[in-house]
């Protein structure tokens, strides 16, 4: 369904030309993104299930490193919505928004599945243009348009504006199930738990505040590190265009690889990966994808 982010594959971010091995993503403080950007009602009031999850034979549990399960969902749950999640019922409990987690018969009524898309395209807007504030507005005209519209593309890329899947009253955040991180992506971003050993910890402060119960967090934690790998990107000599940019920062965030729009690992198997992510992007960039869901 989604892209699978491979995101700082074997560390090669320390041998890559025009990249730093620093992520000033998770230095920030955890206020930026633990606000309430959606406005949505929470699920205070749902009750918590009261039989056990694998008695509804929603599919095929797999324990991860000792730290969660990833479920291999039936498709008459997630109905296209992507099958690899992790169930958070009481993980968040008072913090998942219910206007963005449906069951999979709100899923296929086609009225909801339009105000959810819509909902979801006024909330990249609202989270994109307060993330460009609190930077302080560096980022104006055409450029700004352009960056704008490249966080719509980000996200349909790397989730296709999927976060949340309702099961009865169980809740579950998508994963990214195939990716080389060793716990996974995780939600409608695809913000990278871990590099490929499981004790090689990224974005610390994103998980220990349960940014991932929230999709306005999680859409604010991938913008803001996409927006700092472009203030990174637009400068660097190999990214001539405003599409070089945007492209060259996105090398950056989905591989880990590079900064550049036209560097590439020497791996052929990760090579293939990094064109066709980039590629993907640039479509839908371009055709802007999403436009389809919302009429």
């Amino acid at each position: 369904m989604r892209m699978v982010r491979w995101a700082l594959l074997g560390l090669l971010l320390s041998s890559s030309p025009g990249v730093t091995a620093e992520y000033p993503w998770e230095e920030q403080p955890a206020s930026r993104w633990t606000r309430d950007f959606s406005n949505s009602a929470r699920d205070n009031r749902v009750p918590l299930p009261t039989t056990q999850l694998e008695q509804e034979r929603i599919g095929e549990k797999i324990t991860v490193h000792d730290l969660f399960d990833r479920w291999v969902l039936n498709e008459s749950v997630h109905v296209g919505r992507g099958k690899h999640v992790t169930e958070v019922t009481k993980d968040c409990k008072g913090q998942i928004e219910l206007d963005f987690a449906l069951t999979a018969a709100q899923w296929q009524n086609r009225a909801r599945q339009k105000r959810y898309y819509r909902s979801v395209d006024r909330l990249v807007i609202k989270v994109g243009r307060q993330l460009l504030a609190d930077f302080g507005k560096q980022l104006s005209g055409r450029e700004k348009t352009a960056f704008m519209r490249a966080l719509h593309t980000l996200a349909w890329q790397e989730s296709l504006w999927q976060h949340y899947i309702r099961y009865k009253n169980w809740f579950f955040v998508v994963l990214s199930g195939g990716s080389y991180n060793a716990l996974d992506d995780w939600g409608i971003t695809q913000v990278a738990r871990s590099h490929p050993h499981p004790d090689e910890l990224l974005n610390q402060r994103f998980f220990a505040s349960k940014g991932y119960c929230s999709i306005g967090s999680t859409l604010y934690y991938g913008f803001m590190e996409y927006y700092l790998i472009y203030m990174d990107a637009r400068s660097l000599p190999c990214n001539d265009s405003a599409m070089d940019k945007l492209i060259g920062a996105y090398n950056q965030y989905a591989s880990g690889f590079s900064s550049c729009h036209d560097e590439f690992s020497e791996d052929e198997t990760y090579r293939t990966y990094q064109i066709g992510a980039m590629t993907g992007f640039g479509n839908h960039y371009k055709t802007r994808t999403w436009l389809r869901k919302m009429k």
